[in-house]
This record gives C-alpha cells, structure tokens and sequence, in this order.
C-alpha cells in the first residue's frame, strides 16, 4: 500500500497546483469570484495536509488509528466539496470543459484511492 499512498500524495499535489494556477488568474476568476477561488484553494489543500497526517498514523496503536481514519474521511468529503464547486465554475463559465475534466479525474481518483486505503485501514 506504500506505492498507492505516495500516489495518493503526488495526485493530491497535482491537484492543488492545477487549482491554485487556475484559481490565481483573474481571467479565470474576477474578484468578484473570490471566495469560490479561496474556498477551492483551501479544500486541495486540505486534502493534502489530511493525506499527509493520515500517512504519519500508525495503525497498530488504536488511538492513532482512529485519528487515520478520521484524516481519510476528511479527504473523502473534502473530495465531495471540490467536485460540486468543479461543478459551479463549469457551469459559471470560469473554467473549461478541459480543466473542469483534470479536477474531477484527479479528484475521484484521490476519492476512490483513499476509500480503498481507509478499508484497507479497517481491516487492519
């Protein structure tokens, strides 16, 4: 599973980079669009720092793993929240068809690793 975590963490820094150069350019995303830009910023970077901080848990300690899951199920409904303002800046005309399609992808595949990661932290 080290493999797909370290996937897991370079899919998540694709992800706040593409949002944070899309979201930094004022033709994408006029000031008045500001705090849909700042609220998107700030969920790919909470993916991150939660994919992070699940990553330093141990799972032998159950303290330590209940804090894990709690981090993995952040990053799910954090994922949740990035898709449905993928969603609005489509259909407001503030990003492309093409850029939405690189947020939602990379978005479900962060979902659905850390999905497969959280059962497989269960389990365990």
């Amino acid at each position: 599973m080290a493999e797909a975590k370290f996937e897991l963490a370079d899919k998540a820094e694709a992800l706040y980079f593409s949002i944070f150069d899309i979201t930094t350019n004022r033709k994408h995303y006029p000031v008045k669009f500001q705090r849909l830009s700042t609220r998107l910023q700030d969920y790919a970077l909470d993916i991150h720092s939660n994919i992070l901080d699940a990553n330093s848990y141990r799972t032998d300690i159950p303290e330590q793993k209940a804090k894990r899951i709690e981090h993995q199920t952040n990053v799910i409904t954090t994922c949740n929240k990035i898709l449905s303002l993928a969603k609005y800046s489509l259909s407001a005309h503030l990003i492309s068809f093409a850029t939405s399609e690189k947020w939602v992808s990379l978005t479900h595949d962060i979902k659905n690793i850390t999905l497969a990661w959280r059962k497989n932290t269960n389990g365990s």
